[in-house]
């Protein structure tokens, strides 16, 4: 499905091998990070320099462009700096930064050329990046030309006035002797991002593998390699960290850490997972010193919510998944639909409200969002089918079980806003669903995560995930496992849910020190899991309730406050304290 982007971070290239291709600042200090980019792909009518080369890559000075012209565009900027005539400035040398604003983007970049420029660094206007056509020009240009975001632009432009800013674009492949690093589209991350703490009690609710591609970018082989995966739960406490080490990588190659592999991680699971947000992150290591480290951490996050479900990452700000990125289709006559799956066997437990959802309009057309309509359905996925390679996979069995609509109070571009059902509707278990987002305004782009890739995700769990739809025509990994959509469903339990699903559960005596005494509303054998403040787990047993009552010595553990999760035989449960003397 093409698609047109009004904004968007995903680097639009493809790399070749291993190869990779980066926009960083080399200084002074305050610049040097690696940037979100596009660039201009000789794939797509530019005559460019191609990245996916190895050791393809400019680094040199910066320079604005002034071509002459007087006064500012409409976000503050001098016109003159938009570089859509010929430069009256020598950039002999220079690598040229040029504002987007109303010239082609091949054309800003011939005009540079022409000025004596051995590349150009395009700044966006809007938040995010986009993919830049060549133009009657680009065809012309022999230079490389990237785009960054206007945030970053900023922030580099006002480095610039403080003296010389050095940046490298391009492909760092064999640069550097010894150089690891990990990429985001190589990673398991969580399953979703947003997971309510309904369907989330234990870590057999819970869980997700972890695994990574491991790079060697350096020209030398590499036998002390290490990949690190450390979670933090939402106080900062580490709750998982593991290491597999010792991984030898021969120059320019790439080794596979994940389940199943000659190398993997154990799964993350804790007995029980408080609400907010918990931080994952990916550390390379070779062992001895990197030359270039800063691709060697890989951060995400997923949340546990209240109330919420999503594939993207809620903001630390507000806690709602934001747009980022925001799409529609590339053809597209009438109807405009942005989905999200939802598909767990303990389901039942939750009640679906409504939708929240990010959608803006182009500058160019114009268009405001006030009065404008959205319509939210909650459909019954009916189609059976195991995975996204089953020939089975279909959306021909909808069947809706809520909708609603919402309408724009005003033009809130890019705010993430929600909309209610008419009447919420109650999940069953182990049945897939699509929520879904619906416009016929064909000026109108969707919010899409600008953060998290499931690349990896997609293919190990072969599972839908964000699927769209154009002119009734559904597809069913919508624009990319790399730009989930950026909406969530609002969830809630149906009535008397806590009643089915828990029940009472105490311990005596509270304090204990040695022996204590469980009591609960059950029979039988029932699966008990300690675990201390921070979710770490403390001990485990199996427990027999005769007359709703168990023994159990706790004389191992240490002092302090414990968290008791009983699971029962017939998939009650219940959670209580203990303090240990």
């Amino acid at each position: 499905m093409r698609k047109l982007l009004l904004t968007i971070s995903a680097v639009a290239l493809t790399f070749m091998s291993n190869a990779q291709v980066i926009v960083a600042g080399v200084s002074p200090q305050p610049i040097v990070a690696n940037y979100t980019f596009t660039w201009a792909d000789p794939a797509s009518g530019w005559t460019t320099p191609d990245f996916n080369i190895p050791g393809t890559f400019v680094q040199d000075t910066l320079m604005l462009v002034d071509d002459g012209s007087q006064g500012t565009n409409a976000q503050g900027h001098p016109i003159a700096q938009e570089g859509c005539n010929p430069l009256i400035n020598n950039l002999t040398g220079k690598i040229a930064v040029i504002y987007r604003n109303t010239c082609e983007f091949g054309m800003k970049a011939l005009n540079a050329q022409n000025a004596g420029a051995v590349a150009v660094i395009i700044i966006n206007r809007d938040p995010e990046v986009i993919a830049m056509g060549a133009g009657a020009s680009g065809a012309s240009v022999t230079i490389p030309v990237v785009m960054i975001q206007n945030s970053d632009g900023d922030a580099i432009v006002n480095q610039m006035a403080s003296g010389a800013v050095v940046m490298f674009l391009g492909n760092k492949t064999g640069l550097y002797a010894n150089d690891g690093g990990i990429a985001s589209k190589a990673a398991l991350l969580p399953k979703q991002a947003i997971v309510p703490a309904l369907i989330a009690q234990n870590g057999t609710e819970f869980n997700f593998d972890l695994g990574a591609r491991v790079f060697n970018y350096g020209n030398q082989p590499q036998a002390t390699v290490s990949l690190n995966a450390k979670i933090t739960n939402p106080s900062g406490a580490t709750v998982y960290d593991n290491t597999v080490s010792g991984l030898s990588i021969p120059a320019g190659d790439s080794t596979d850490v994940y389940p199943g592999g000659a190398s993997t991680l154990p799964q993350f699971s804790l007995a029980t997972y408080p609400t907010g947000t918990y931080t994952v992150t990916y550390t390379v290591g070779l062992g001895i010193a990197d030359e270039y480290d800063a691709d060697n951490i890989l951060t995400s996050t997923f949340t546990i919510s209240d109330s919420m479900y999503s594939y993207a990452q809620a903001d630390a700000t507000t806690g709602l998944p934001s747009g980022g990125n925001y799409y529609r289709p590339g053809t597209n006559n009438q109807t405009f639909s942005v989905c999200s799956v939802i598909n767990d066997p303990n389901a039942s437990r939750m009640s679906v409200e409504g939708i929240y959802f990010a959608a803006t309009t182009s500058t160019a057309s114009a268009v405001l969002l006030t009065g404008e309509e959205m319509a939210l359905y909650l459909y019954k996925w009916e189609d059976a089918f195991a995975d996204l390679n089953d020939a089975n996979l279909a959306f021909t069995t909808l069947t809706e079980v809520a909708s609603g609509f919402y309408y724009y109070p005003g033009d809130l571009q890019g705010e993430t806003v929600y909309g209610a059902f008419t009447a919420p509707a109650n999940l069953l278990d182990n049945q897939r669903y699509l929520a879904c987002v619906q416009t016929v305004n064909l000026s109108l782009y969707i919010g899409h995560e600008n953060k998290t890739d499931y690349t990896w995700n997609e293919a190990y769990y072969l599972q839908p995930m964000s699927p769209n739809e154009s002119d009734g025509t559904y597809f069913a990994v919508g624009f990319g496992s790399d730009v989930p959509s950026s909406i969530a469903m609002k969830v809630s339990s149906p009535a008397g849910i806590n009643d089915i699903n828990t029940v009472e559960g105490m311990a005596y005596p509270n304090p204990a020190t040695d022996l204590v005494t469980i009591s609960i509303e059950g029979e039988g054998v029932a699966n008990l899991t300690v675990t201390d403040v921070a979710g770490r787990v403390a001990m485990t047993n199996q427990v027999t309730l005769t007359a709703g009552q168990a023994e159990l010595n706790i004389a191992n553990l240490e002092a302090g406050v414990y968290i008791f999760n009983v699971v029962l035989e017939n998939g009650k449960t219940a959670q209580f304290n203990v303090v240990k003397k």
